[in-house]
């Protein structure tokens, strides 16, 4: 019969074990999802902590870009446009998100007025202008865009105060006031085209010894500002570019300058935000599937925080969530045979009930085992985040490669990249010790500390160290350690990550090198030079034995660069610097001082005494012919020696005197060398007080004409006068010409003082025929400076309106050396002065270049012979010069004048050759206006010549 015990389709044996494995499946699923999750949540936090990292390490980097050309200005002070420029060139081409590098200069109101005037003489259309190129508004203080490299492209920058713009105006005053770097907020740039922002970091100029300790000091020391123009999205991206970090399609990356996270304050974005918003509650965020919360990073760089925020964007499924799904299909496969396979032995008959309880107590122990996989697997998930932490200290060191060390400190494993990256062997390293693989490079005082810090089983970092490679080179290296442990507490070695730095390491010796050596040359700059100089005076003191300093200028540097371009004049200046190193020893030094000028530091030693010899050397070099674009050129130098030692000449004023010597080897016709000699600065300080004096004669009416008068020999008459400058000093007393004329036209004043010298000339002339002397020629001597003016003859056509001297009463005297240079200019400005009406000489003929070519060419109306011709005219050569030039002028329909005659033989000798008209002290000295005018009322005339026989 039946039994009594009937059972369901459905056992509950077959239930319970579904149920059981229903739960356990799903606690798999639960633990599994979670490891999953906070896989992928180390992943991201890794990814955005490196993007935030590479950020950080980019504006670090740009603030030294900064600093290194605020560290310029601190050492030699304001540089010149061009230093700035040459100093700039190769930073830019470095860096192509910097937009340009400014220098502020610091300007009150008339200053900037004066500053704009004196600019717009070297670029025509200056102007200096608020922000949107307003006209400029007065203000107490303007910050001015001075220097601007480059400058194509920012030409709307240039001449910009920065002070009308409110965010840079707040930036400079916290940067002045703090004496840090500050950076500007985010704004648009002035000369950005396109619709990209940027910022302008910046760094404050102070003056050269000048007492920062307060606010106060820094604002009245404060001379401007070195900065950076910045386009930010372009820096962001070369720093993730550089850094290969921007190929992640998973990741949104924004980047905000400002307090907080505000979409003004937006500086990058890479990558499309998604709609979807990120799991509730952290308890049930592993129901997301997915991992949205974002990683935000905050630091400081020059006054300004910047934020970085890395979003996770939507992703496949399916790859990161495998091992939970496979848990969860694996699970309820089993539940269900499980429960199918009790299911079927629970319908079983009565017969077989004892096999029913056998298999029941084989599912028992079936589930005790199912247990102890559940144990199994809790405790390899221990491990594995053992392992996690383990990876999380590993990453929080931002290597190359990992290394690990035994309790004796040799190496027991290095990843490939040390030595595939630096170039290492592997068997010179692994078994060893730091010490024993490189004695030589740690048998010092950093490689004892390090021991040491070992032996005391301490964590270091940063250890930086060099080693030279397999391939030959040296490469760089920086490490960072930490002692290991085992669960007692017993120590078990070092693990540490390493990183090759020899990029880096390079990069800032070429920094170094550029901050110490010229661009063009290579030879060490003013900087250098200093220390230089302080050595060698050093080994002076200590040796006893001299030091020479040499001033080396080149004669004829600015005819190559005015002729051939500034191209060739940059190729002479490294063969010149290339020749002056090959000619002195390499214990010596040889810097460019500034354009076509170099010093060479020379010191004695006991084997070697430093001779004449050292300076004809060098010449002989300089002077060897130079190849520029297939033409050969000879260029001299003029060169100044100090010596230290021999006269008790400080360090510090020892260029100062070899200046002072070569400027005499300059005077005393170039291509020479003279040594220092204390009258010397005598000379130099009389030139400057001249120069000083001089600056301001004009102004305080000190200058006055003497007139000398012009004498036609045939009728004994005066016919004219030469105006001559004389300089009255009210402490120098009468300063003679030859003693001001070439410093003013050095120093450029002789154009204002010839432009007075003409005006005064021809009103006085012009006076005199009012007077009724006649109609006088006034004649009135070019310089060359005047010569090259561009408004020349319109400025002497608007002199003899003013005046209303006749034309035709004006003689303009021109010495032969203005026009030899560019013939057919001067040829075209002689014919625009000669359609004025007025007459054209040519002084002190046959001093000069003596080309009779220009005589036939230039419309020239009077030779006038020198002095030195005339002082001689009894001596048969000079006799016959003479006559040669009133044969020659007479031919070519020109008036002969004579200058400098002073006795009764010369007059004689210049009558019987048909001389037309002299002047000289036989006939009177040049006299003032009003001793010439007594002159002229007297009706003084010169002797009536003696009659000869036929």
């Amino acid at each position: 019969m039946p039994s009594s015990r009937t059972t369901s389709r459905v056992s509950l044996a077959a239930i319970l074990t579904l149920l059981t494995g229903l739960a356990v499946t799903a606690l798999l699923f639960v633990a599994v999802s979670a490891l999953e999750y906070s896989k992928m949540e180390l992943s991201f936090q890794q990814r955005g902590h490196m993007r935030a990292a590479a950020i950080r390490r980019g504006m670090d980097d740009t603030l030294e870009l900064v600093t290194i050309l605020n560290g310029v200005f601190k050492s030699v002070g304001v540089v010149s446009r061009e230093q700035f420029a040459s100093f700039t060139q190769p930073l830019l081409e470095r860096y192509p998100f910097v937009q340009a590098f400014n220098f502020h200069r610091v300007l009150d109101d008339d200053g900037a007025r004066a500053y704009q005037a004196a600019m717009a003489q070297r670029y025509p259309g200056y102007q200096l202008h608020d922000a949107g190129n307003l006209p400029l508004t007065p203000r107490a203080q303007h910050v001015i865009v001075d220097y601007l490299e480059p400058m194509e492209g920012n030409e709307a920058a240039f001449g910009l105060d920065v002070a009308s713009i409110a965010p840079m105006a707040r930036a400079i005053a916290e940067a002045v006031d703090s004496g840090q770097p500050r950076t500007t907020p985010l704004m648009r740039l002035a000369q950005e085209r396109a619709q990209q922002q940027g910022f302008v970091m910046m760094i404050p100029v102070y003056r050269a010894g000048a007492e920062l300790g307060t606010v106060a000091q820094r604002r009245a020391a404060w001379l401007g500002n070195t900065s950076a123009v910045i386009r930010s999205t372009d820096l962001i991206q070369k720093i993730l570019l550089a850094a290969d970090l921007l190929d992640d399609p998973e990741l949104l990356v924004q980047v905000y300058i400002g307090d907080d996270l505000r979409p003004a304050n937006l500086v990058y974005t890479r990558g499309r935000a998604s709609d979807e918003a990120p799991a509730p509650h952290w308890l049930q965020r592993w129901l997301a599937f997915d991992y949205r919360a974002p990683y935000v990073r905050t630091f400081s760089a020059a006054g300004k925080s910047w934020h970085v925020q890395v979003t996770p964007l939507e992703r496949p499924f399916l790859p990161h969530h495998l091992g939970s799904l496979s848990t969860l299909l694996g699970g309820l496969l089993f539940s269900l045979l499980t429960a199918a396979f009790v299911n079927s032995l629970a319908r079983r008959s009565v017969r077989v009930q004892r096999l029913v309880d056998e298999r029941t107590h084989a599912l028992k122990l079936s589930n005790d085992k199912l247990a102890d996989d559940v144990a199994a697997r809790k405790r390899t998930e221990e491990a594995l985040q053992e392992s996690e932490h383990r990876f999380r200290r590993l990453l929080a060191l931002s290597s190359d490669w990992y290394w690990e060390q035994d309790e004796q400190f040799r190496f027991t494993n290095i990843t490939g990249g040390f030595f595939d990256k630096g170039k290492q062997d592997p068997q010179a390293f692994l078994g060893k010790t730091r010490w024993e693989a490189q004695p030589d490079k740690w048998d010092n005082r950093q490689g004892r500390e390090h021991q040491a810090t070992l032996e005391a089983h301490l964590p270091f970092s940063n250890l930086e160290y060099a080693l030279l490679g397999v391939d030959g080179q040296t490469h760089w290296f920086i490490t960072s350690g930490e002692p290991v442990y085992d669960r007692r507490g017993k120590f078990r070695g070092y693990r540490g990550t390493g990183t090759e730095i020899t990029e880096r390491k390079l990069a800032e010796q070429r920094i170094q090198h550029i901050a110490h050596h010229d661009v063009l040359t290579g030879l060490p700059n003013r900087v250098l030079l200093q220390d230089r100089l302080a050595q060698a005076v050093a080994f002076a003191n200590r040796s006893g034995k001299p030091l020479w300093v040499m001033l080396i200028d080149l004669d004829r540097f600015k005819f190559v660069n005015d002729s051939m371009g500034h191209k060739a004049g940059d190729q002479l200046l490294q063969t010149v610097a290339q020749r002056l190193q090959d000619s002195v020893r390499e214990s010596d030094t040889v810097a460019r001082l500034s354009g076509d000028e170099f010093v060479a530091i020379l010191t004695e030693y006991p084997e070697e005494a430093l001779s004449h010899d050292v300076a004809q050397r060098i010449m002989r070099a300089v002077t060897r012919p130079v190849m520029l674009e297939g033409k050969e050129f000879f260029v001299t130098c003029s060169i100044g020696v100090a010596v230290y030692g021999a006269d008790g000449t400080s360090a510090q004023r020892l260029i100062e005197h070899a200046d002072i010597a070569m400027y005499r080897a300059k005077k005393l016709g170039r291509n020479n060398t003279q040594f220092y000699e204390p009258t010397m600065n005598e000379e130099a300080r009389e030139r400057l007080r001249i120069e000083s004096a001089l600056r301001s004669a004009l102004e305080r009416q000190e200058f006055v004409l003497h007139y000398q008068p012009q004498v036609d020999l045939q009728s004994g008459r005066v016919v004219g006068m030469e105006a001559l400058l004389r300089w009255q000093h009210p402490e120098l007393g009468m300063v003679a010409p030859h003693r001001f004329i070439g410093l003013a036209e050095e120093t450029g004043l002789i154009v204002e003082i010839g432009a007075w010298v003409l005006r005064e000339a021809c009103t006085q002339a012009r006076a005199w025929i009012d007077a009724g002397h006649g109609a006088l020629r006034i004649a009135v001597n070019l310089s060359p400076r005047q010569f090259s003016e561009p408004q020349l003859v319109s400025s002497i056509a608007e002199v003899l309106r003013q005046t209303g001297l006749p034309p035709a009463c004006l003689d303009i005297e021109l010495t032969e050396g203005l026009f030899m240079h560019d013939v057919t200019q001067a040829v075209e400005l002689l014919h625009k002065l000669k359609s004025l009406g007025l007459a054209l000489s040519i002084d002190d003929f046959g001093t000069g270049y003596s080309s009779f070519s220009y005589l036939r060419h230039f419309p020239i109306d009077v030779l006038k012979i020198d002095r030195s011709f005339v002082s001689d005219i009894g001596d048969g050569d000079e006799a016959a010069i003479v006559v040669s030039i009133i044969a020659l002028a007479h031919n070519l329909k020109l008036r002969v004048i004579a200058e400098g005659v002073e006795t009764a033989s010369q007059l004689d000798c210049l009558r019987r050759n048909g001389c037309d008209e002299i002047q000289g002290y036989y006939f009177s000295p040049a006299l003032p206006a009003a001793d010439f005018e007594q002159l002229l009322r007297q009706g003084r005339t010169l002797q009536a010549p003696l009659a000869h026989p036929a």
